[in-house]
């Protein structure tokens, strides 16, 4: 019985992180999204991101992006290129004006940090929040 949850277990974990390897020998995950793990741009010019799949924050994968701030009047405030090398932002300041944020990859693919593979995602991945 115990055999049966370890197998069941296991069977679930590796389909969580495993994408699709395609004919032409490249990989595809279209399940994934850019996650906020922690914000306070209003407060300290703060943001935390990371890619995700089901909710899940994988460590190894990046991919560059831009950030967009939004005010309530929907004016751009702020539109900022990262590498996405470091998930840590921390903008030169606070935007307690900031209503809204958008942030979208530069590619449609990320890559494994570890081993360099590029992982295609099917589009940009982009995420659009309303701040509190």
């Amino acid at each position: 019985m115990i055999k049966f949850f370890f197998l069941l277990f296991l069977f679930l974990g590796l389909s969580l992180f495993s994408q699709t390897r395609l004919q032409d020998g490249t990989w595809e995950d279209k399940e994934l999204s850019f996650s906020i793990i922690h914000e306070e741009i209003k407060e300290n010019g703060f943001l935390e991101l990371c890619i995700s799949k089901n909710g899940v924050c994988i460590e190894n994968l990046t991919v560059g992006f831009t950030i967009v701030i939004f005010d309530k009047m929907g004016k751009e405030i702020l539109n900022s290129l990262w590498t996405g090398k470091n998930m840590n932002l921390s903008f030169k300041r606070a935007y307690p004006e900031a209503k809204e944020i958008l942030i979208k990859a530069g590619a449609p693919f990320v890559i494994n940090k570890i081993s360099g593979t590029r992982i295609r995602t099917g589009h940009s991945l982009k995420l659009h929040k309303t701040l509190k």
